[in-house]
């Protein structure tokens, strides 16, 4: 979901008294005076499938008949209906992103995904070459998508903003591009020693070191994204601020490698059990389609169970780390609960042949949505307008979506 506050299914609200206020590190604010009474205001969602699915099958004829140039609009008209139906103490988000803007970012992200491909065609050396370029614009990229969607959202009629420069941008999330490109380095260099000399160990210490050395910058590469993009944020004039550890991101990818090993286990035992009729199947001339229904079968099983986990403790990690101005935001996602709504929306949206693809969209924001709240201190009084224009490129948003970042807020 691209909603500027990235909210998710309410926890039912406590009583106030139950609700101990956070302290609050704010660099600006006075502590709260004692009798104040935080006062829970849980994010709804109020949007339904039925509207959605209008917008949805407009936007998806107008994208194929203009040959995707309507993408643009479309996902403007997505962004705006699911912001307008995202509610915060009787008020909506809106979303104010110009398509003809986004479609200049489009061009680009093309243009660049356009010669990361051709540069495989022309040799080794330029494929590194463009792979490093890449991999140098990211923090580019990012720093600008993030100015872009903040500048771009608004609630109660006050912008929200970014103050993050690319500077900032450099020194605080070089790290996990810069050990993608060596990755890729160490890749290309694997291939080479592997035609010279292809033993086990050269594919040990060439290929596998590297990539687990690439998995342990993940948490950390996370945490310095998270930090940088909630603390350089904006609305009007009260700053966000940001209070994690790296440690609760190590912990938390820590336990969803720990899945992906147990998920391993019975995929392997029922490998073992099966080995005959596979390769009596892969024999056959239907081989391609079992192979094809088998590697399916593994991705929605990693998607079906890893993925819910993640969602939940990376949001409820993130947000219970986050305030703004004297107010803090409260995350109770369920990984139970996303694991069934995965799992049906899945089965639902296979069954009608993907028609129930926007239903399944509205289920699953709607939830994600409405386990997110704001603990305000006082009411919302303190929150101060800025009404200065930021003119924010949608370069590095559009970039972002197409290399399949994941930076929204």
């Amino acid at each position: 979901m691209e909603l500027a506050l990235e909210p998710e299914v309410p926890a039912r609200a406590a009583p106030a008294a139950s609700l101990a206020p956070a302290p609050l590190r704010s660099r600006t604010t006075a502590p709260a005076p004692a009798d104040d009474e935080p006062v829970r205001m849980p994010f709804e969602f109020t949007g339904s499938g039925s509207e959605y699915f209008r917008i949805w099958v407009v936007n998806l004829l107008l994208t194929l008949l203009t040959l995707g140039v309507y993408s643009a609009w479309a996902k403007v008209r997505r962004l705006q209906y699911f912001y307008r139906n995202t509610r915060l103490d009787g008020a909506v988000f809106d979303f104010h992103g110009s398509p003809k803007a986004i479609l200049r970012g489009r061009i680009l992200a093309l243009l660049l995904v356009a010669a990361y491909k051709i540069s495989f065609d022309i040799s080794a050396v330029a494929a590194v070459a463009v792979a490093l370029l890449l991999a140098a614009i990211t923090p580019w990229l990012l720093a600008r998508a993030f100015r872009f969607k903040l500048a771009n959202t608004s609630y109660r009629g006050i912008r929200f903003r970014f103050r993050g420069s690319a500077r900032q941008a450099y020194a605080r999330l070089i790290l996990f591009p810069a050990m993608l490109a060596l990755t890729g380095l160490f890749v290309w260099s694997l291939v080479a020693s592997f035609r010279a000399n292809p033993g086990v160990g050269v594919i040990l210490l060439a290929g596998i070191l590297p990539i687990v050395a690439l998995g342990a910058t993940v948490p950390l590469a996370h945490y310095a994204l998270k930090r940088y993009q909630h603390e350089q944020a904006d609305y009007g004039q009260t700053a966000f601020y940001y209070h994690g550890r790296v440690r609760g991101f190590f912990a938390v990818y820590g336990k969803a490698l720990g899945l992906v090993f147990l998920g391993g286990i019975p995929a392997a035992i029922f490998g073992m059990l099966t080995a005959r009729l596979s390769s009596w199947l892969m024999a056959t001339m239907f081989g391609w389609l079992f192979a094809l229904l088998y590697g399916l079968a593994s991705a929605y099983a990693f998607y079906l169970f890893v993925r819910p986990y993640l969602e939940a403790r990376l949001q409820n990690l993130v947000w219970n780390d986050t305030e703004v101005g004297m107010h803090r935001f409260e995350s109770r996602a369920s990984a139970r609960h996303l694991l069934w709504i995965h799992a049906s929306n899945l089965m639902l949206i296979t069954l009608t042949l993907g028609l129930y693809k926007p239903f399944a969209t509205v289920r699953l924001v709607r939830y994600r949505v409405a386990s997110m709240a704001l603990v305000a201190v006082g009411g919302l009084e303190d929150l101060r307008a800025d009404h200065g224009a930021d003119d924010a490129g949608a370069a590095g948003q559009e970039a972002g979506d197409l290399f399949d970042i994941d930076i929204g807020l």
